[in-house]
């Protein structure tokens, strides 16, 4: 494929697949994810980009969640063995084991996103993945771990509350309200 065409044809994936991604109509969005199943189809050389967009395009679906979470895993996993540099893929590895209910696994990739990439990224999915990571420790069984990564959640939303993070749902989902974490976080973020 010459340079011209592979150009063109990254620029129609990543344009449909930003339309699928803001798409707020289930219909309009399912004929967008169709066309970039379609379009990926038919490259005869997939790079790890094409399949980290066909992963998303399946996890960021609204599927059944465990057919989703699958066919999400496997075009991730194949995309970081073409490129072990993309954090995001990773990242999303992880996410699917951790929507699969498979912890340890989860935790392992986790633990293997360059923290420092995602963190120049999106300071809030940093923050997140810390309280992914101390979530997936404390349900382990390693609750001294998981709270300390919490209490290094809190310091991030006591830093940086304008920030817009995001809700700290598993850290709330392992520590009881009454929890000295619980309620300094309750103090920052009102909501909770």
């Amino acid at each position: 494929m010459s340079p011209d065409a592979m150009s063109s044809y990254k620029e129609i994936l990543i344009q449909k697949y930003e339309a699928f991604s803001l798409e707020e109509d289930r219909d309009r969005q399912k004929q967008l994810q169709v066309e970039i199943w379609d379009l990926l189809a038919h490259e005869p050389q997939l790079d790890a980009e094409d399949h980290h967009i066909w992963g998303l395009s399946y996890y960021m679906s609204e599927d059944e969640k465990n057919h989703r979470t699958a066919h999400a895993l496997q075009h991730f996993l194949i995309a970081l063995e073409l490129d072990p540099a993309n954090f995001m893929a990773c990242l999303y590895a992880a996410h699917c084991y951790h929507d699969q209910g498979k912890l340890s696994e989860a935790l392992r990739y986790y633990e293997q996103v360059d923290q420092a990439e995602l963190k120049a990224f999106q300071l809030w999915r940093y923050v997140k993945l810390i309280e992914q990571i101390g979530f997936c420790h404390y349900q382990l069984g390693e609750v001294k771990r998981g709270r300390e990564l919490f209490a290094e959640v809190l310091t991030w939303y006591q830093k940086s509350a304008s920030e817009g993070l995001a809700v700290p749902v598993e850290m709330m989902q392992c520590l009881p309200e009454s929890d000295p974490i619980v309620e300094e976080m309750k103090k920052i973020e009102d909501y909770l």
